[in-house]
């Protein structure tokens, strides 16, 4: 039971220290437009839970997550497989790997919002982000298959599927599992950008600009603590999922 709440009291007591830091800061400069305090970012978010918006602009926008995630991590896989098999097909998808992993995500935004939708091109820069990521994992995966094995599968004649099953899978999935962990995260941060940007309706971008617009800042940040506390709940659920 201590070990289980070991972790847990760790994290309460960082937290709590920072916010405590917070609340000093905030205290010192004096001006909740500059700075709210803990309390003015309560109350705020208190003021937005109760919004009759809040849970559809949550709910959408964790499914523009969920759409963009699902579709990176298909084409991620399906274009790494066809890459490690053809040369050619590697030649020409790797260049646009790096282009695309060396791209700011707001650079994305503004150049797709010209011809793209809001919800589609929500969609679209988290599907951007995610697949770079899993095409890499499983291309190193796939280098770090053990060619020994291989040729021991080979001389006894094991099946494709045999193969696939007692060697390349569970190869391939030590590289899979952490990639999909990091594109979450990654979706979730360019989900959040892109409806801010391009002003995605029914969205947490969009209640983000709008409390931008009126200056309100204690609504900006309680807007932001629950980007923080909906990451922490999509990285911990992927990873319950995954093992």
């Amino acid at each position: 039971m201590i070990k289980v709440l070991k972790p847990f009291l760790k994290f309460l007591f960082a937290l709590l220290f920072w916010v405590g830091i917070w609340q000093i800061v905030a205290f010192s400069v004096g001006n909740s437009f500059l700075l709210p305090g803990v309390d003015d970012t309560f109350i705020a978010l208190i003021e937005i839970i109760s919004g009759e918006d809040f849970f559809i602009s949550i709910v959408l926008t964790l499914l523009r997550v969920m759409c963009g995630l699902v579709i990176g991590i298909v084409l991620g896989i399906l274009l790494a497989v066809v890459s490690h098999h053809s040369e050619f097909v590697y030649s020409i998808v790797s260049p646009i790997i790096s282009i695309i992993k060396s791209t700011p995500v707001a650079s994305f935004i503004i150049i797709l919002w010209i011809m793209l939708s809001g919800d589609a091109l929500s969609i679209f820069i988290a599907v951007l982000m995610v697949m770079p990521i899993i095409w890499q994992n499983l291309i190193e995966g796939y280098s770090s298959i053990d060619k020994s094995l291989l040729e021991v599968c080979n001389i006894f004649e094991f099946s494709f599927f045999k193969k696939m099953k007692l060697l390349i899978i569970p190869t391939l999935t030590r590289y899979l599992i952490p990639g999909i962990i990091t594109a979450s995260g990654l979706a979730w941060k360019s989900e959040i950008a892109a409806e801010i940007i391009a002003y995605v309706n029914h969205s947490i971008g969009q209640n983000i600009n709008d409390a931008k617009f009126y200056m309100e800042t204690p609504k900006v940040f309680a807007w932001t603590v629950v980007i923080i506390t909906l990451s922490l709940a999509i990285e911990f659920t992927t990873k319950y999922l995954l093992k």
